[in-house]
């Protein structure tokens, strides 16, 4: 019983110390993907990028309330011989700064610091540095041109350290070129401040355990990234402790965890009180202690079951996070490619990306709300109404059963139902003030069931206006999440009265 008990505890602490290192290595490549996306930017304006322009797609991002850790977005410009006076001369005209390029370097190749967002007193520091003065950022900055692929650096003390409390950082750099070829113009980067990036990480629900991340790549004396401020305080008395490793752009991260000084106290009493009830039974009841001795075997194989399962239960939520970090940044990359070929201009590009970006994000409110199972359809759709069109459009009928959205169905429907709100703004029901727009779905069948959610748009025809000729990204977009992520069916209908597009999704029995 004793021994069934400790592997259970042993479980939950495991399931703890998971979550806690899957929050931290999530964190880190969801913002690893902005650098993808900011690059994808960079390649849809031909490299011609602006100080307005720049500050106005990283201000579209909100990477103080969203992205919590990255200090900013920036781009270093790799210089050939003489342009060091170039490099003040823009620093003068975007920034108001008259700065030269800094240190002074012996390098044969010299970088600088030319645009870096949202622009505060730490960013300001670094403009104009030349981050190939650095040996750990130098060698980061040669693998990301040789792979081409996102490369970090070690823990460094970032320049932005300008005050007295100062945190452990690093930096991650992704090429680009210069348009029309496969030359270096520079590099696409982002400083990180590892304590705000771990705080951001572990906030919300707590977990009962202490941790510490370090840089096995790095020298001993450079490894440490964060602690928790009572790692050290609780490490020498506890009972549990586990290490987790993860790869990070380029370099080998490794978290020690070990339970926290609340854990024995958040431990369920179960397993002791039972021990303690069957000891009582077969000391008063001595008569009966064959019946009691069955029923002590009875309850340690349930208490085994109940280890099993909290192990098994463990290896899911595990395999489930890091797919859900692979296809969050696929969709990411695919958004900011797709986006970018599709936009007319900057703005366009900042305004389309960023909505989809909050829709992505509403969606994922909603799975964490319902502990990341799924949402529900009604409320989904609610959200996605409220983004788009605030107070302003009351002319909406939604009904329907309770239903509710696994995990991929709801991002999928999100997505989906963001662009057909913002199509219905553009050009639909949305653009006049008579429109009407009724959302129903039904449920059929046993079993395996059936949703079919009909998208009503009722308003008076324009003259000449009719089914278009071609479709756009939005449309391509929809038709991707019904019919390939869904497995769905999706058909339109342009009449006299508007618009009525008919979608149907198979349902697995437990979404009704």
């Amino acid at each position: 019983m004793h021994r069934t008990e400790s592997q259970a505890i042993h479980a939950r602490f495991e399931l703890a110390a998971d979550e806690a290192v899957s929050r931290v290595e999530e964190r880190v490549q969801q913002h690893i993907a902005l650098l993808v996306a900011t690059a994808a930017y960079f390649r849809a304006v031909d490299g011609r990028l602006t100080r307005p322009s720049f500050a106005a797609f990283v201000e579209g991002l909100d990477l103080d309330s969203r992205f919590r850790g990255i200090q900013g977005i920036g781009y270093s410009a790799i210089l050939q011989p003489g342009e060091e006076e170039q490099v003040r001369a823009a620093l003068r005209e975007a920034y108001g700064l008259d700065r030269a390029v800094w240190p002074e370097s012996t390098e044969a190749v010299r970088t600088a610091i030319l645009l870096l967002e949202p622009m505060n007193e730490r960013n300001r520091a670094a403009l104009g540095f030349d981050m190939f003065s650095g040996e750990d950022r130098q060698e980061a900055m040669w693998r990301a041109l040789q792979t081409g692929e996102v490369s970090a650096t070690p823990p460094v003390t970032l320049v932005q350290e300008i005050t007295s409390i100062k945190q452990a950082g690093f930096l991650v750099y992704l090429p680009v070129s210069e348009p029309g070829g496969n030359v270096p113009a520079g590099f696409i980067y982002a400083p990180f401040r590892a304590g705000d990036l771990h705080e951001a990480a572990l906030q919300g629900r707590p977990l009962p355990v202490e941790l510490m991340t370090r840089d096995i790549n790095a020298p001993a004396a450079q490894q440490a990234l964060y602690a928790t401020p009572a790692y050290r305080e609780t490490g020498n008395s506890v009972s549990y402790r586990t290490t987790r490793e993860f790869d990070i752009a380029g370099r080998r991260w490794e978290v020690r965890v070990h339970e926290g000084a609340g854990f024995a106290s958040d431990l369920p009493g179960i397993y002791t009180l039972l021990t303690g009830l069957i000891s009582f039974l077969l000391a008063t009841a001595l008569s009966a202690a064959t019946r009691w001795q069955q029923q002590a075997v009875a309850n340690a194989q349930a208490l085994a079951e109940l280890s099993q399962s909290a192990s098994a239960e463990k290896d899911l939520l595990l395999k489930e996070m890091k797919h859900r970090i692979k296809n969050s940044i696929a969709r990411i990359q695919a958004m900011a490619r797709q986006t970018a070929s599709a936009s007319n201009d900057l703005m366009d590009f900042s305004d389309s990306f960023s909505a989809r970006l909050q829709s992505m994000a509403n969606a994922q409110d909603l799975l964490t709300r319902s502990t990341g199972s799924g949402a529900e359809l009604g409320e989904l759709i609610d959200t996605e109404l409220q983004q788009i069109y605030g107070s302003q459009f009351d002319g909406t009928e939604i009904g329907g059963p309770q239903v509710f959205l696994d995990a991929r169905q709801t991002q999928a429907m999100a997505l989906t139902i963001h662009e057909l709100a913002t199509n219905a703004l553009k050009y639909g029901a949305g653009s006049q003030t008579d429109g009407k727009l009724a959302i129903r779905w039904t449920l059929s069948g046993n079993g395996s069931r059936m949703l079919s959610l009909t998208w009503d748009e009722r308003f008076p025809a324009r003259p000449g206006e009719g089914e278009p000729e071609r479709r756009g990204f939005g449309s391509r977009l929809i038709d991707a999440n019904i019919r390939g992520e869904l497995r769905g069916t999706i058909e339109r209908t342009y009449h006299d009265q508007g618009l009525t597009i008919a979608i149907g999704i198979p349902l697995n029995a437990e979404n009704g």
